[in-house]
């Protein structure tokens, strides 16, 4: 029997892991998964920042994945770490496989270990941790938490977001302002089954308290104080009913949920018996549900010693817990040497010396006059501006708005300081001429523009222009890079020009720069091969990066390839090397 178990007698774990099983049985995944993905923006912005400085190769788990949408973001931010998604519902791991590009699915139970000791770099909980309190008990919490200590590696951390219990325990006054929706539960059915849609808040304050756990959970009374109705019950419920009112057409499945399972002071307190360090609590207000869910629709109040009710702002809806492994003098995890030079940085710090007042941008001591009617390039990690008087030339900035610092930073140490392996190879490229003075990390670096002329491979591929010599020269590339499997290119569209030279002929030129170290996730065929044949990948996207291919477009690709007919993918099977083909 597993540790989570332990605390549970032989006759009765059957039982629970029965509940378990019966709850997922009546979920309604289609609403489910929807209602996971919303706000996933949201999610990453809460939980990616914390994940701290990340080595190429380290695991990233997202431990009760759903449908993996915030797992494949991760893996486009983290673009060199390997994203696992972990979910025990094999429904929502088949829709995992409909977003499936980057990440691998793994069936586990997240209240378990499921990976070997220190393996694991980065393992965070977003939204599900609480659904193992809630049908295992606080316990398989403990539990949960005390198996992912085993998992992080040294140095490793582990990161939750979820819901939280208000801090107070004195009764609080509750006065449900929305009135729309039938009172009347009969009202709002049909052939004896409720539609939860059309009850009033009202009715589903008390159908919440009806149904709960089986009923009278918990109490509360009803109070009229100057004509007004008054719920006076404690914070605790006050807040599980709130939060969960609008959750109605996944009811059924919501009510067999106890959201708030501790206090931002309990968190701190599990983590750090666990084992963990440094840890920390961050309120993450969700601003859409205070917006448009509570505000002016539920009201909170308490009461003097004069009987007077006094408003009282909504306590914290979310919590992010960030957890960190001690690093033992004996445990050395393994880095590129890509990760030394940057591993330690007041990140904040740094942003705030990077600002842009119309158009003079600033870069700690540094001042740069850009020309703003050529616009301002945004890709997935800097922003790029041309500098007036310098036509030939660029200002690369770090974006300051990113999801995590680390990341962004790193991406201009691997253009910066990999630029020989471009030289090595003779690979066309804007070279660089001005560095940050201050890094690494560095904040900026100058780089020579694209020629006059040059256009973008993206724009070249939606209007149907790109020629054999484009696909020869760039298969000659991607042949040299991906045989040899020591470092790799950003094949995105968008960072390749074609240029025209002195004598006429066109050139590929590589207008990034950026040089990773090879990681097969993104190897040509899987990735850029299906970006630079179909233009969907490049239409679209509101930052100079393509969309990533899914894992069933490749495999459709795969089965297609012998007898594709598209002129550019005919290219491509003629000069891309067998080795690389899709297969």
């Amino acid at each position: 029997m597993s540790e989570l178990l332990s605390h549970i007698p032989p006759e009765a774990s059957v039982a629970v892991r029965n509940q378990l099983d019966l709850a997922n049985e009546h979920r309604d995944y289609s609403i489910y998964a929807r209602l996971m993905d919303a706000g996933l923006e949201a999610k990453a912005r809460s939980i990616f920042p914390h994940f701290g400085p990340l080595y190429e190769g380290a695991i990233i788990v997202d431990a009760g994945s759903g449908t993996a949408k915030l797992s494949e973001l991760a893996a486009q931010v983290f673009d060199r770490a390997h994203v696992v998604a972990l979910d025990k519902s094999h429904e929502l791991l088949e829709m995992s496989r409909d977003n499936q590009s980057l990440v691998r699915l793994k069936y586990g139970d997240i209240a378990e270990q499921n990976f070997p000791d220190n393996s694991v770099a980065v393992k965070y909980f977003s939204t599900s941790l609480h659904e193992v309190g809630s049908f295992l008990g606080l316990e398989a919490i403990h539990a949960a938490i005390r198996a992912s200590y085993r998992e992080n590696e040294p140095g490793g951390r582990n990161i939750i977001r979820d819901f939280v219990k208000p801090t107070t325990t004195e009764p609080i006054y509750m006065h449900i302002e929305s009135k729309a929706g039938f009172d009347d539960v009969a009202c709002a059915s049909r052939g004896g089954i409720i539609d939860y849609n059309l009850l009033s808040p009202r009715a589903l304050f008390e159908r919440f308290h009806t149904e709960f756990r089986g009923g009278n959970a918990f109490e509360y009374e009803i109070v009229s104080i100057e004509g007004q109705e008054y719920i006076k019950i404690a914070p605790e419920w006050a807040y599980e009913y709130y939060m969960r009112k609008d959750y109605t057409a996944n009811w059924r499945q919501e009510i067999n949920e106890k959201y708030s399972f501790w206090t931002p002071e309990e968190a701190v307190t599990t983590l750090s018996a666990a084992g963990y360090e440094n840890v920390r609590v961050i309120p993450d207000p969700n601003d859409f549900i205070l917006t448009n869910r509570l505000i002016d629709k539920i009201g909170l109040f308490e009461m003097d010693q004069e009987g007077n009710l006094t408003p009282i702002p909504f306590p914290m809806t979310h919590l992010v817990v960030v957890g960190e492994k001690p690093k033992g003098k004996e445990d050395k995890v393994s880095q590129s040497p890509d990760q030394a030079p940057i591993e330690t940085v007041d990140y904040e710090k740094l942003k705030q010396t990077i600002s842009r007042e119309g158009e003079v941008v600033k870069v700690g001591d540094q001042t740069f006059e850009v020309d703003l009617t050529k616009g301002i390039h945004t890709g997935s990690k800097k922003n790029v501006y041309w500098l007036k008087g310098e036509p030939k030339q660029v200002l690369k900035v770090v974006r300051t708005d990113g999801y995590n610092d680390h990341t962004y930073f790193k991406s201009m140490y691997q253009s910066i300081e990999h630029e020989y392996v471009l030289d090595q190879y003779k690979v066309p490229h804007a070279h660089i001429s001005g560095v940050d003075p201050h890094g690494p990390p560095f904040r900026y670096f100058i780089q020579e523009a694209a020629p006059e002329g040059a256009i973008s491979v993206s724009d070249l591929i939606r209007n149907g222009e790109l020629t054999e010599r484009d696909i020869e020269q760039m298969a000659t590339l991607v042949n040299m890079f991906e045989l040899q499997k020591k470092w790799q290119l950003d094949t995105n569209p968008f960072n390749w020009h074609r240029i025209t030279q002195e004598d006429g002929t066109t050139q590929m030129y590589y207008v990034d720069g950026k040089v990773y170290r090879y990681d097969e996730a993104w190897e040509f065929r899987r990735i850029g091969l299906l970006q630079w044949i179909n233009a969907s990948y490049v239409t679209g996207t509101d930052v100079r990066t393509a969309f990533i291919p899914k894992t069933k477009e490749y495999e459709e690709l795969v089965k297609e390839w012998e007898s594709q007919t598209d002129q550019v993918a005919v290219w491509w099977k003629k000069y891309l090397h067998p080795f690389i083909q899709p297969q």
